[in-house]
């Protein structure tokens, strides 16, 4: 009987060990870095490594709205517009939040006098 329990132990602690927390899937927070204070739209491309996935943004910013398009199930396509600042920018649905394979990129922004800007100095970086 004792070796019995101590199997049960030993898969009972296995099972504890494999369930571990949080991923898969759920929302990867991108951080906006902008040169700028004034930003009224930033265009934005956002990428996958498969296996892993992408299949929907929403805006984190307050007052901000996004407008995106999914191109795949590994990139969506969009518009941040609003009053845009450096911090949380977008929440992207994600197949696998433990995976290392997500990426955004700022393809354009513009000011809030609608003023086309050049997309150097703007980052999107993961953050938690």
């Amino acid at each position: 009987m004792k070796p019995l329990r101590v199997l049960a132990v030993l898969a009972l602690a296995a099972g504890v060990l494999t369930c571990g927390g949080d991923p898969p899937g759920g929302d990867v927070v991108f951080e906006l870095v902008t040169p700028n204070q004034d930003d009224g739209a930033v265009q934005f491309t956002v990428r996958a490594v498969e296996p892993a996935t992408v299949s929907g943004v929403t805006a984190l910013c307050t007052g901000c709205e996004v407008f995106s398009q999914v191109l795949s199930d590994i990139e969506i396509r969009g518009v941040l517009v609003g009053n845009v600042v450096a911090g949380p920018a977008l929440g992207v649905t994600v197949s696998d939040r433990g995976a290392q394979g997500y990426s955004a990129l700022v393809v354009a922004a513009a000011s809030r006098t609608y003023a086309l800007r050049d997309a150097d100095g703007y980052a999107l970086t993961p953050g938690q």
